[in-house]
């Protein structure tokens, strides 16, 4: 099969199926439904016989395959994808949750759906806090958020919550996109001068189904021993449900991860449509 070369700005690169894949994969397909329809434009091309394309008129080759074979939705979720370069603010997405709702393998893959490259866990910030401070200092950032009490939870969301708003802001300086994952990743962590920096798409993971959510525990590694967060499982639950009620009291998303790739649909329908909102 003949390659094309994609032209963009004075330059050229050979078409990449798998580059491709990865931007209809943000429309909400699957990477093997994604990777079906960048091969059919990679026939499509050769079909036509041309050497060069430039960005734009493969786009809208794109744009046509997807169309039939997706939908005008699907089409409509690849233009807001595509709109993410564009952006005059950097996307920051907050995931937060309790321990064992799935945050870091959902935040992953959703990083990887939108080409972002840098993912924050709220647990290494504050084990860095740990470093720095002795218990006698800080407490409370010598605990998993599950083993204090609700009010010590809170003012471990705070004190890590101040590092995480740094971090923020220098991302809005260099307009970089991130996703922040973690327990402290809270609803509505940010003060309303900082969200008008970025667009920011807040959601909360939750487990619904108790013996769902406890079992997940037992796919860790021995770096997290299951047993320490069963004894604990009692605490994990309360956690969730205070972090769950202030969600839906302060307009945050809560997303009930039972099954993953719905979430990430669900997480991907926020983020696109916040997209689209702000580049509107």
């Amino acid at each position: 099969m003949p390659e094309t070369t994609v032209v963009h700005g004075g330059h050229g690169l050979p078409y990449s199926k798998g580059l491709l894949a990865q931007s209809l994969s943000a429309s909400g397909l699957s990477p093997q439904r994604s990777f079906e329809l960048a091969r059919e434009v990679e026939a499509r091309l050769a079909a036509r016989g041309g050497a060069t394309i430039d960005l734009r008129g493969l786009r809208e080759l794109a744009e046509e395959i997807l169309r039939a074979r997706e939908g005008e939705a699907a089409v409509r979720r690849y233009r807001d994808w595509s709109r993410l370069d564009r952006l005059d603010r950097p996307l920051i997405v907050l995931i937060g949750g309790a321990a064992g709702v799935g945050k870091s393998t959902v935040a992953s893959q959703l990083a990887g759906r939108l080409g972002i490259t840098r993912v924050i866990a709220t647990d290494v910030i504050r084990q860095v806090l740990r470093s720095f401070f002795t218990a006698e200092a800080m407490p409370t950032v010598h605990h998993s958020a599950f083993e204090v009490d609700l009010d010590g939870f809170s003012e471990q969301a705070e004190l890590v919550g101040t590092a995480v708003t740094a971090i923020v802001e220098r991302a809005c300086g260099e307009r970089t996109p991130m996703v922040v994952e973690g327990v402290h990743a809270a609803p509505s962590a940010f003060d309303s001068a900082l969200l008008e920096r970025c667009v920011a798409v807040e959601a909360l993971l939750v487990v619904e189904d108790e013996e769902l959510h406890r079992g997940h525990f037992s796919l860790r590694g021995a770096a997290r021993p299951a047993e320490r967060y069963h004894a604990r499982f009692a605490e994990i639950r309360r956690l969730q449900d205070h972090l769950a009620a202030r969600a839906r009291a302060e307009g945050v998303t809560v997303v009930s991860n039972e099954n993953a790739d719905a979430t990430l649909g669900l997480l991907m329908d926020l983020v696109l449509d916040a997209v689209g909102e702000a580049a509107a």
